[in-house]
């Protein structure tokens, strides 16, 4: 592997040389076409230069790495630049470098309901009436912490219909935590979450998933999300992805699937006249989506679309609120991405 202390003036590149790219300007002067500012792998900044004789046909990405070979370096005492400029010749060749991550890693929760305390006890189950959903939400974020994951993705209803400030704070802080800590939080809105919540969430550092798209780990995984619809697609569906396109896509979202089973072929959805009907859709994303998350539902399980493979994971919530059983087994889900698979790992919220 070649460094840039060790090119000569005129001195012809014949080892990759690996850099950096922390500027790219795609209108220099004719007969330049591409320059731009790099660092090498010791951190010392040099230029490229490419010229339109050369027709160097590369897509260059500000924070991407690229090894480059032919070429000639060129060392200028001036101060218009980096004493290092390496200009492209007939020879010239770059190819990016894609760094060996390992596994991405993302919490999956969902119904955290932060607030869920302010509830009349008549509207409860017994076994929730004591519930503080500000202990299990701070627990949710500190596994995350505790795993080092890449990603937290929340399914929707951070918060409860009713909500005190000290709720806001409370969910504020602990993003602000986790974010800190090297871990985005990305959220859809739940049919719970009011225009309080809202507002928190929008304060930051979190960032709202719904009607977007991410792409994580240069690539590794695309993840979408739809904001609770009662029944409707919120927003436009997220595109098809190209066959030759090799991340790992995830659809996220707050409503009640249809018709959702489990791993028997036994509905898993409850009886919803607002649900989601996902069939249409999947006919064309069956073969490209690898997963849809769903919230809203307060029983956590894993299944699919009846008739489809697209897997479905059901978060379920994270403390008993459940008004249709005492045992839905709170729970956040680890997933693992490597090499285009998905393992799902369930660990219950004792």
């Amino acid at each position: 592997m070649e460094t840039s202390s060790g090119l000569r003036h005129n001195q012809s590149i014949t080892d990759p040389l690996e850099v950096a790219v922390r500027e790219v300007d795609t209108d220099p002067p004719s007969p330049r076409d591409v320059e731009l500012i790099a660092t090498d792998a010791e951190g010392m900044e040099l230029q490229v230069v490419t010229w339109k004789k050369h027709d160097v046909t590369v897509e260059w990405e500000v924070g991407a790495t690229y090894a480059i070979t032919g070429g000639r370096a060129k060392r200028y005492s001036d101060a218009s630049g980096p004493e290092l400029r390496i200009h492209s010749n007939a020879d010239f060749d770059v190819q990016r470098v894609t760094p060996d991550s390992g596994p991405l890693q993302l919490l999956v929760v969902g119904d955290t309901h932060v607030g869920y305390r302010h509830r009349p006890s008549s509207t409860k189950p017994p076994w929730a009436r004591a519930v503080d959903n500000r202990r299990t939400f701070s627990r949710c974020l500190a596994r995350a912490r505790d795993l080092d994951v890449d990603a937290v993705v929340h399914a929707g209803d951070v918060f409860d219909h009713e909500i005190t400030r000290t709720d806001t704070d409370h969910v504020h802080e602990e993003i602000q935590q986790t974010h800190d800590a090297g871990i985005p939080f990305y959220f859809i809105h739940g049919n719970h979450d009011n225009e309080a919540g809202n507002e928190t969430l929008r304060r930051g550092p979190g960032i709202h998933l719904g009607g977007q798209t991410i792409t994580l780990e240069q690539g590794t995984a695309r993840i979408s999300g739809l904001d609770y619809g009662a029944g409707e697609f919120s927003r436009p569906l997220p595109e098809v992805v190209a066959d030759e396109d090799p991340s790992t896509s995830i659809l996220v979202l707050h409503d009640t699937p249809y018709p959702a089973v489990d791993g028997t072929g036994t509905p898993i959805h409850r009886n919803d006249p607002n649900h989601l009907d996902l069939r249409e859709f999947l006919d064309r994303a069956d073969e490209w989506l690898d997963l849809i998350v769903s919230g809203h539902m307060h029983v956590g399980s894993q299944g699919s679309i009846a008739g489809y493979d697209t897997p479905l994971l059901v978060t379920g919530p994270t403390a008993e609120i459940s008004t249709s059983t005492r045992e839905n087994h709170p729970s956040t889900w680890l997933l693992t991405i490597s090499e285009g698979e998905i393992q799902i790992e369930r660990t219950e919220l004792a």
